[in-house]
């Protein structure tokens, strides 16, 4: 009884290895067909491409997978064959690109500037994946992402160029220069004008030399409240124009004083001065032809030229001295209305040298026969 009772269970323990012998034999002769899912899921730091994922690398990472050559960093991003469960800790949360939905319809992405793929680029919106093999080891994308086998390739990760616009708007552009003027006034008008300059009358004597600068203090100070680039060729060629204000600030080395209550508007003052500047404002609109060899690269050299126009915005006269203190006199002091100027810009990336040249005279030529054409040569801290 013992005899048959045992051969009967060494019976059915032969007959369940023979099944399970026979279903191996069989999954390796037949082996699935693995597909390439073609669903893209978009989460805040994930995007899961089929059963790739690839992570904006944070914090601590933990990645569950059956073999070890199922990741790859790059960087900080993380690429990774979908395995088991994953468990990612992050210390903060990136931005989604093209905002918070992409719709998908019939398994393509309806928007298909976000995601493109050749045969050694995989570029999603503005970030490029780049790979490059040994011509012996030549692998697809997908036995790549499938396998999970990125041996003899390296990746390289950098940003797609960023698509440029016909368009482009900048805002509070800052200038910081030096100021000066020429002075045309011929020597006959400065007699005419100024009668106390011939030797033979008594008191101060008006001339040129009256209106000296303190080069190292006489500064221009523009600033450009918004600025416009509108692209006229392949964004090579742009018309650019803005609207902003300038400021002049001279700085006189004489005792030299605007007044809004004498007939000339200037005289030779009586005391020496610790400071005496002329400040003039202008609300100007720059035109300019604009000059990009390689409007991609923010790096690149940039130059523009083109004319200006401003109107009086106001000026004032501040002086210091040890016998009147301070003192801050307002008014038009017969200066020009208008401002004609010719105008430039040089440089590259984001630091560009300008300058300007005025056209027309400081003051009025019609009631003064001083005849001053400002200046100014600077750096301008612009997007563009």
């Amino acid at each position: 009884m013992k005899k048959a009772l045992l051969l009967l269970i060494v019976s059915i323990l032969m007959g369940f290895s023979l099944k399970a012998l026979a279903q191996n034999d069989s999954s390796r002769s037949s082996p699935k067909v693995k597909e390439l899912s073609d669903s893209i899921q978009i989460e805040s730091d994930t995007i899961t491409i089929g059963n790739m994922l690839i992570i904006k690398k944070q914090g601590e990472q933990n990645y569950n997978s059956n073999k070890s050559r199922r990741s790859i960093t790059i960087g900080n991003v993380v690429i990774v064959k979908k395995q088991g469960e994953q468990n990612y800790n992050y210390n903060r949360k990136i931005r989604k690109p093209y905002g918070t939905t992409i719709n998908i319809i019939d398994g393509k992405i309806t928007k298909d500037t976000f995601l493109s793929v050749n045969e050694d680029t995989v570029r999603l919106g503005s970030l490029q994946i780049i790979k490059s093999q040994d011509s012996n080891y030549k692998k697809d994308w997908v036995s790549m992402i499938e396998e999970g086998n990125f041996d003899n390739t390296n990746f390289t990760i950098k940003r797609a160029p960023k698509k440029l616009k016909n368009i482009e708007t900048n805002w509070f552009i800052f200038d910081l220069g030096f100021a000066n003027f020429v002075d045309k006034s011929p020597t006959l008008y400065w007699l005419a004008a100024n009668p106390n300059s011939l030797p033979f009358y008594p008191g101060p004597v008006m001339s040129p030399e009256n209106f000296t600068l303190n080069n190292k203090k006489s500064t221009n100070i523009n600033i450009w409240v918004v600025t416009q680039k509108l692209n006229l060729y392949q964004h090579k060629i742009n018309l650019k124009y803005g609207l902003g204000l300038e400021m002049f600030n001279f700085r006189f080395d004489k005792p030299i004083s605007f007044r809004e209550d004498i007939v000339t508007n200037i005289k030779m003052d009586v005391v020496s001065f610790k400071k005496n500047k002329l400040l003039v404002r202008y609300l100007t609109v720059p035109v300019q032809i604009n000059f990009s060899p390689n409007p991609t690269n923010r790096k690149a050299l940039y130059a523009s030229m083109g004319m200006s126009v401003g109107y009086l915005w106001n000026a004032k006269n501040k002086q210091i001295s040890g016998e009147r203190g301070k003192e801050m006199f307002r008014g038009n002091f017969n200066l020009n209305d208008w401002r004609f100027a010719t105008i430039g810009e040089l440089g590259v990336g984001a630091v560009r040298l300008y300058g300007s040249f005025a056209n027309s005279n400081l003051f009025n030529k019609n009631q003064s026969f001083i005849d001053m054409q400002p200046f100014a040569i600077g750096l301008r801290f612009s997007r563009f």
